[in-house]
């Protein structure tokens, strides 16, 4: 279990590395970074599986080469594929949904502008409206006001 987490590790530093890569670059040079990011996961693993196989295996271990192969390089390079292939596929739905391909969505999302534009001008009248009844109240206490001094 251990090595899957430490594959799905390196698969993570890959893909964040390429997006940071993609960052200082003026035009991206990696475009599918899902991919890319198994690169380092398939040297690491070639590497692994090398030593794996070069040296001998450790005293009090009752494992065969062939085994260890497979359990702690095959398997956990697998998982991290499928993994990627899967949130490969995941982001091109979303990709899909969300691109203005559909013109119902630009006509949503002008239709959006245009009530934000009209509830700006209904606030700006209704703020008109609130000045000039105040207005209408001063005037109309200043009204009794003189009223008074008049009577008195």
């Amino acid at each position: 279990m251990g090595a899957i987490f430490f594959y799905i590790f390196i698969y993570f530093i890959g893909y964040y590395g390429s997006n940071v890569l993609n960052m200082f670059t003026v035009r991206p040079l990696i475009t599918n970074r899902f991919l890319a990011a198994l690169l380092p996961v398939y040297g690491v693993a070639l590497t692994h599986a090398y030593v794996l196989v070069s040296s001998p295996p450790p005293h009090g271990t009752d494992i065969t080469v062939e085994y260890a192969l497979l359990v702690y390089i095959v398997l956990p390079a697998v998982v991290v594929t499928l993994g990627a292939i899967y949130f490969m596929w995941n982001s091109k739905g979303k990709q899909e949904e969300h691109s203005g391909s559909n013109p119902s969505d630009d006509d949503s999302k002008s239709t959006g502008i245009d009530e934000i534009g009209s509830s700006y001008s209904e606030t700006e009248s209704n703020a008109g409206k609130i000045e000039s009844a105040d207005e209408k109240l001063v005037n109309k206490e200043n009204s009794t006001h003189n009223k008074d001094k008049k009577e008195g």
